[in-house]
């Protein structure tokens, strides 16, 4: 991964972690398995991980964007069926983009998607980012929840 990774909108992070919590609130609880995640922007400093998230974002007015969308649903359904292979991290990104697929349209990112990509915190330092995205888990009481 040698592209650079600074954020390439006229936007900032916080602005871009508001539109995907937004579009997170669109599922409903009981879609999430009672296990709400939202984002926040945290500097890397305060992160005790080797990984962290990162914004990618795929422009679907191209071929080469339509392709990245097809990639990252096939990861997704990958990722449904091999849980038990991932870590954490790489759990929560896909919980996250398989969420924005199912509950976001392309009109909703006017053709530029974003996405959760996990990336080394090392990577980022090195082109003088100094903050990542990081996630919260809220567990939420639910009847199923409750007679799992």
């Amino acid at each position: 991964m040698n592209e650079m990774l600074q954020w390439p909108m006229d936007t900032t992070l916080e602005d871009v972690v508001t539109k995907l919590n937004g579009a997170l609130g669109l599922c409903s609880d009981k879609d999430w398995n009672y296990s709400r995640i939202s984002l926040s922007v945290r500097p890397l400093d305060d992160l005790n991980s080797s990984y962290v998230l990162w914004p990618e974002v795929l422009d679907l007015v191209t071929k080469g964007g339509r392709a990245d969308l097809k990639t990252l649903s096939a990861e997704v359904r990958w990722g449904d069926r091999h849980s038990s292979e991932l870590g954490v991290l790489e759990i929560i990104s896909l919980r996250i983009n398989k969420v924005l697929l199912e509950n976001t349209s392309d009109q909703y990112w006017q053709n530029k998607r974003t996405v959760l990509r996990v990336v080394k915190k090392h990577v980022l330092a090195e082109q003088g980012i100094r903050v990542a995205l990081w996630y919260e888990v809220q567990e939420i009481s639910g009847d199923d929840f409750d007679n799992r």
